[in-house]
C-alpha cells in the first residue's frame, strides 16, 4: 500500500471554521475554502491567508479540501464540497508542486460545479514569455495552456499583475490582468515629497502607474525616475541616473526576487528615506539582507505571495472582478 507523509496546516480561526472543525482529517493537510449557496472559493496550499480574506471580502462559509504529499513527491487533491453552480481557484504558482497542486485543484473542482474561475495572485514562469534564443520552451505559454485544458468547464482566469501583458493571449479562455498597482500606492498616504523610482526600463510603466495613482486619490503630484543601465562590459554594469531630490524615495517593480537590482538602484539614494513597493514578493538567496544592507527603510507587498512583508492585500479586489459576470 502506498504511504503518505502527514501533516497538517490549520485554517484562519473564526467562528465559521470552528463551526465546521469537525471535519478536520488529522492524518491529512487541510487547507480552507470557501462556500455559499452559488459560489465556492477554493485554496491551493500556497495561497490559504489570501484565500480567506477573498472568502470574507466574498461574504462565503468555510470548507475543507485535502492535500497529500507521496513520499516520491506525487501530490494527491481532494475537495470536499457539496456541488455548486461556481467554482473560484487561488493558488499562486511560486514552484512547479504549486502548479500541478493547481492543476488538480481544477480537476478535482471542476467535477462538481457548473463552471470554474482560476485566480493565479502570482503566475510562476510569466518571465520566461518568449524565445529569447532559439529552441526555448516559452514557460509562460505552457503554464497557461495546460490551466486552460485541465477541464473544459474553466471559464475565466484572473492574474494579478502578470510579467507581460501579452502573457494573457496564450490561455484559450478568457482572461484578465488584475492591477494591484492602486493598492500598494495608498499605503504611502502619509509620505510627502515622494520621487518614484523604476529600477530598470522595464519597471518604467509601473513607475508612472504608481506615481498616477498617488496623484488621483490624493491629488498630490508625484515625479518618477527611470534608473538605465549601461553595460561596460560582460560582467561591468553602469547605473546612469540623474540628480534626484526629494526626502522620500519609492522604488517600485512588480517582482522581486533576489533583490539584487533594487539594492544597486538603492546604494544610489543616500541621503533619502527609501522605500520599495513591489506587488510580488519572492524574496529568495538573502534578498532581504541584500536590501537592508543597502539602507531600505521597509519593503512593502502584497499577499500574491504570503510572507511578512505582504502589507497590501488584493482580496478585495479579487473579489470585486469575480463579482464582474
Amino acid at each position: 500500500m502506498r504511504t503518505h507523509h502527514k501533516y497538517k496546516l490549520h485554517p484562519p480561526q473564526s467562528e465559521r471554521a470552528a463551526a465546521r472543525r469537525h471535519r478536520e482529517h488529522d492524518s491529512h493537510q487541510y487547507i480552507v475554502c470557501c462556500q455559499s449557496d452559488e459560489m465556492i472559493v477554493a485554496s491551493g496550499i500556497s495561497s490559504q491567508i489570501l484565500a480567506s480574506r477573498v472568502a470574507d471580502a466574498l461574504g462565503c462559509e468555510l470548507a475543507f479540501c485535502e492535500f497529500k504529499k507521496f513520499p516520491d513527491g506525487e501530490i494527491y487533491t481532494r475537495v470536499d464540497m457539496e456541488r455548486n453552480e461556481e467554482a473560484v481557484v487561488v493558488q499562486s504558482i511560486r514552484s512547479d508542486a504549486d502548479l500541478m497542486c493547481l492543476l488538480q485543484l481544477i480537476d478535482a473542482a471542476s467535477h462538481l460545479t457548473e463552471s470554474v474561475d482560476v485566480v493565479i495572485p502570482y503566475m510562476g514562469y510569466a518571465r520566461q514569455d518568449r524565445q529569447f534564443r532559439r529552441g526555448e520552451a516559452v514557460s509562460a505559454r505552457v503554464v497557461a495552456r495546460c490551466v486552460s485544458a485541465v477541464a473544459e468547464n474553466v471559464r475565466r482566469v484572473f492574474v494579478v499583475n502578470v510579467h507581460s501583458k501579452h502573457v494573457l493571449r496564450y490561455f484559450t479562455v478568457p482572461a484578465c490582468e488584475i492591477d494591484a498597482v492602486p493598492l500598494l500606492s495608498s499605503y504611502f498616504s502619509d509620505l510627502n515629497d515622494i520621487v518614484v523610482i523604476a529600477p530598470d526600463k522595464g519597471a518604467e510603466d509601473m513607475a508612472k502607474s504608481f506615481a498616477d495613482a498617488i496623484y488621483e486619490k490624493f491629488g498630490e503630484k508625484v515625479r518618477y525616475e527611470v534608473l538605465r543601465k549601461r553595460r561596460i562590459s560582460e560582467e561591468e554594469v553602469e547605473i546612469e541616473h540623474k540628480a534626484l531630490e526629494g526626502e522620500n524615495a519609492i522604488i517600485v517593480d512588480d517582482i522581486i526576487s533576489t533583490g539584487g537590482t533594487i539594492a544597486e538602484a538603492a546604494s544610489l539614494l543616500r541621503g533619502m528615506n527609501v522605500f520599495v513597493a513591489c506587488v510580488h514578493g519572492i524574496f529568495v538567496q538573502n534578498a532581504l539582507l541584500r536590501m537592508r544592507k543597502a539602507g531600505i527603510r521597509d519593503i512593502i507587498s502584497t499577499d500574491t505571495v504570503e510572507s511578512a512583508f505582504s502589507k497590501v492585500s488584493v482580496a478585495g479586489a479579487i473579489a470585486d472582478a469575480l463579482r464582474a459576470k
